[in-house]
């Protein structure tokens, strides 16, 4: 019964994925998909719906609503207030400036560096694509990038500075603490040497060879880029074309930046506050604030729900016999023991589509064992954040979507980056920094 459940989890998944990449409604890929799996799982649809997928999809929606939906009206002002184009616009120039050949691949490159530099300030994923998104549709039309390739450059962005780096405020980072007394600088070299030395060489790699496989078939921004480009229209409808101060533009996100960081200030009135402060600095340009903040709130509260709805299958999939079966599996994965926690982390954060599942249980399960065995808790520590970074960024993921959702972006023409920078890269990864421990490198 558990191995058919477990079974029927998978496919359940696979069913998901099937769905979402086809362009179904979140609304609709998601109750199937777990339906499917209670059917198979032997258990209660109604009760079951109305349970732990009703309780996890309401629990979602009150941890991150106003976050979602303050995120989504800051970005719109900072479109709608000729910030992001100020932004945009100082940024092109920088890049103009840069003697390189390839001005495209290196306007992601800096774009890149500007996501890693939120990250690692402890701005949330949620937060960096509603500031993110205004700036980075500028750029890409401008030079006339493929507009999916923005989820390389956000994914890319993300990648070292949310887990292996040491010291980032990153809840990845945060969790290992609670199970093995360590700080959030844990085994810095191992995590340095993991980042620098594999996974940013060979993301910049796949952002390359990306990007070129794009330009040998002709293809530029308004192919993928085509809706958000009605986003662009309706800003410079609203605001104006002519270009601001770049000092004056920056005032808004840095007002985020520390309240968030240094005052520690809810996120949700952060976001209210940063986007006064566009409105206020640009009082003239915005000619009916009203109607952008009701059209943006709509839309973050639509992304909001569908990611949610994706969380409501994870509570079913945590609620069935079959996943039972493989938390209490966990430490029979073949393998010398630090290779079972890279497998276990990931497998636990695939299936529940988060990395800070895949980190609690994981440690929760064995990580006291780990630790009678000899093995560093700083070494643990880091395997296990990177390790979370792996599989959890199925299409599933809450991120994921929010991510698709806002840039408006298919899986069909945009998740393949995702999967081989946020997904495949950080799964070696954690196999990589087993090779660097075994070296000597904490």
């Amino acid at each position: 019964m558990e191995l058919i459940s477990l079974i029927s989890v998978i496919i359940g998944l696979i069913v998901l994925v099937y769905l979402v990449c086809k362009d179904t409604s979140l609304l609709i890929a998601a109750p199937v998909a777990s339906i499917f799996v209670l059917i198979f799982s032997r258990m209660n649809l109604v009760e079951s719906i109305m349970g732990p997928y009703c309780t996890s999809l309401g629990n979602f929606i009150t941890k991150n609503l106003l976050i979602i939906m303050t995120g989504s009206i800051f970005g719109s002002m900072m479109g709608e207030t000729g910030a992001a184009q100020d932004i945009a616009h100082s940024m092109t120039g920088m890049i103009d400036k840069i003697k390189v050949k390839n001005k495209k691949f290196c306007a992601m490159m800096i774009l890149t560096a500007v996501f890693m530099v939120l990250n690692y300030g402890g701005i949330s994923g949620y937060v960096i694509v509603f500031t993110m998104v205004p700036i980075c549709k500028r750029i890409f039309k401008e030079y006339d990038i493929p507009w999916h390739l923005y989820l390389a450059v956000h994914s890319f962005g993300s990648l070292v500075t949310q887990a292996m780096l040491p010291g980032t405020p990153a809840v990845q980072n945060l969790i290992p603490m609670e199970y093995l007394g360590t700080t959030p600088s844990a085994a810095p070299m191992l995590g340095t040497a993991t980042a620098l030395v594999f996974c940013v060489p060979v993301a910049a790699l796949y952002c390359y060879f990306a990007l070129r496989q794009t330009m040998k078939k002709g293809e530029g921004f308004m192919v993928t880029g085509s809706r958000i480009n009605e986003t662009i229209l309706e800003e410079d409808a609203n605001g104006s074309e002519e270009h601001g101060s770049f000092i004056k533009a920056i005032i808004a996100p840095v007002v985020v930046l520390v309240l968030l960081n240094v005052v520690k200030l809810n996120a949700s009135f952060t976001l209210v506050i940063g986007t006064l402060t566009a409105l206020v600095l640009y009082f003239n340009k915005v000619k009916k604030p009203m109607d952008g903040i009701s059209k943006s709130a709509t839309s973050g509260a639509k992304i909001a729900i569908g990611i949610a709805s994706i969380v409501g299958f994870g509570g079913i999939v945590a609620a069935t016999p079959g996943y039972t079966m493989l938390i209490g599996g966990l430490q029979s994965i073949p393998g010398s023991p630090l290779i079972q926690l890279v497998l276990a982390v990931n497998a636990v954060a695939a299936i529940t589509g988060s990395a800070s599942g895949g980190e609690s249980i994981a440690l929760e399960t064995f990580g006291q064992h780990y630790v009678n065995m000899g093995f560093p808790p700083e070494v643990l520590h880091r395997l296990t954040a990177i390790s979370s970074l792996g599989l959890d960024s199925l299409p599933h993921n809450g991120s994921v979507v929010n991510q698709m959702e806002y840039a408006r972006l298919t899986y069909a023409n945009g998740y393949k980056h995702i999967f081989w920078i946020a997904c495949i890269i950080p799964f070696l990864a954690g196999f990589v920094a087993v090779g660097f421990y075994s070296m000597g490198i904490i």
